[in-house]
């Protein structure tokens, strides 16, 4: 169901667009909802699919413009979509906009990610711009509980997503990480600054070097929200490439969060799914629920 925020039409609204596949689904789905939105890029972290939509693109450093160009677009609210990296602040290169809001910006840098994406979610509301998630305006893209595809785990697989569960909810309150891996009833890798792909490939070389003996029946990837995370941002996602990157590590499947991460490309993931053998299973926030 559409939330009451998303289906104001007394202003536009617009996307900031990252990398990654969240921004095209976001687009394609607000479109097909009837809304054109206002597509926002940032300098050097876009996805070449956005040549082909008008939009705009801003340097880090042209925060001023960047608002000035929301306003006059009537935009009333915002989706946060996509990965970009973290801005380097160069003085020389900041517009008079961007130089009034420094000492903000520079009080929400300090710290992990939570603390950045609160700090850019205030800034937007301090302009009169509400930020919405993707929960929001497209809820089918959220991950329902029990199965998503492929075999029901088995109950060595429900043990080791029970450890790397808690591993994800621990690395989240340090805000590190929202990713783990565990294999033969341990936690063999948690996420890093690297992110998951980073993560998948260096349990693949762990695997290839002998370090893990087990044989991956059972090894599983576990992607969760931090505790405490606002939604409107950096939700935890799976999409095709995830699927292919699992089974190159020897995992047997993966468990998200159910209504709390994302299933991208959900028809080529489910394919990439059946196709390697590999289960998704959405998974209550308390840890252990297996009665879906």
């Amino acid at each position: 169901m559409q939330s009451d925020n998303a289906s104001q039409q007394d202003g536009n609204i617009a996307i900031v667009v990252g990398r990654g596949q969240l921004p095209g689904e976001l687009v394609a789905g607000l479109m097909a909802k009837g809304r054109s939105p206002v597509l926002v890029g940032i300098e050097g972290e876009t996805e070449p699919w956005l040549e082909n939509f008008e939009h705009k693109v801003f340097a880090w450093g042209q925060l001023g413009a960047f608002f000035k160009h929301l306003k006059q677009s009537g935009v009333r609210q915002v989706l946060l979509a996509g990965s970009v990296t973290r801005p380097k602040i160069e003085l020389s290169k900041m517009d008079m906009g961007a130089m009034a809001s420094l000492p903000r910006v520079m009080a929400f840098m300090i710290g992990g990610d939570n603390s950045l994406l609160s700090g850019v979610i205030d800034l937007f509301g301090s302009k009169g711009i509400e930020v919405l998630g993707v929960h929001d305006v497209l809820p089918e893209l959220l991950a329902e509980k029990g199965k998503i595809a492929g075999a029901t785990p088995s109950r060595t697989a429900k043990r080791n997503i029970e450890k790397a569960f808690e591993a994800c909810k621990l690395l989240g309150k340090l805000d590190i990480g929202q990713a783990a891996v565990a294999v033969g009833g341990r936690v063999v890798a948690v996420e890093g600054i690297e992110g998951t792909d980073g993560m998948l490939e260096r349990v693949a070389g762990m695997r290839a070097s002998g370090r893990l003996y087990e044989n991956g029946t059972h090894g599983v990837l576990v992607k969760t929200m931090k505790p405490g995370q606002d939604m409107r941002a950096d939700l935890p996602a799976i999409g095709p490439k995830t699927i292919e990157m699992i089974s190159a590590a020897g995992l047997r499947g993966v468990a998200i969060e159910a209504g709390h991460s994302l299933v991208l490309a959900r028809s080529e993931t489910l394919s990439a799914a059946k196709r390697e053998g590999v289960f998704i299973h959405g998974m209550e926030t308390a840890q252990g629920a297996w009665d879906a």
